[in-house]
């Protein structure tokens, strides 16, 4: 059982992925999700005014139609079940979850590159080309006739090559 708010999010967007993934709508459901976390960030008393006891429930459920008229049944009724839960705080942390969950399924890995200049358009295309190549973990880093293979492959073969003498 999950015992702090970081993994009942997790459950929540693990629910969500998979129940999109069965339904083969996991783009429509990321995109109903990114835009409710933009409303949830640019609204940030929306959560407390939804979850007052001074709001009746008749208020209350036109608010939460409105928030999702237009998303898929899936996404309606999770921010219902978050609502009844009063856990409609844990929307965002949801969201980043489900992207989380996304990346890993289409092998997407966030990065952030820190670099001594700004990277102009050519730069960045080489860089990204580095990220596309067959590199199964770690980083290769190129700069003029500096080359720094820290991935994962090359770590392999120079263990083996060890192993093996």
């Amino acid at each position: 059982m999950a015992t702090n708010l970081k993994d009942i999010a997790d459950q929540y967007a693990k629910a969500i992925f998979e129940l999109s993934s069965e339904q083969g709508n996991v783009e429509d459901t990321r995109k109903d999700l990114d835009t409710l976390k933009v409303v949830f960030e640019n609204n940030p008393n929306f959560v407390t005014i939804v979850s007052s006891n001074d709001i009746n429930s008749e208020a209350r459920d036109g608010l939460l139609t409105t928030l999702t008229t237009g998303a898929s049944e899936a996404i309606q009724n999770l921010v219902k079940l978050l609502a009844y839960n009063n856990r409609l705080n844990l929307l965002t942390q949801i969201v980043t979850s489900f992207e989380d969950y996304y990346n890993d399924a289409h092998g997407i890995v966030n990065v952030v590159a820190t670099t001594a200049v700004a990277l102009d358009e050519t730069r960045l295309d080489k860089l990204a080309a580095v990220f596309a190549s067959k590199i199964i973990g770690g980083v290769i880093l190129q700069s003029q006739s500096t080359l720094i293979d820290g991935s994962l492959q090359t770590k392999i073969a120079k263990m083996k090559a060890q192993l093996l003498g």
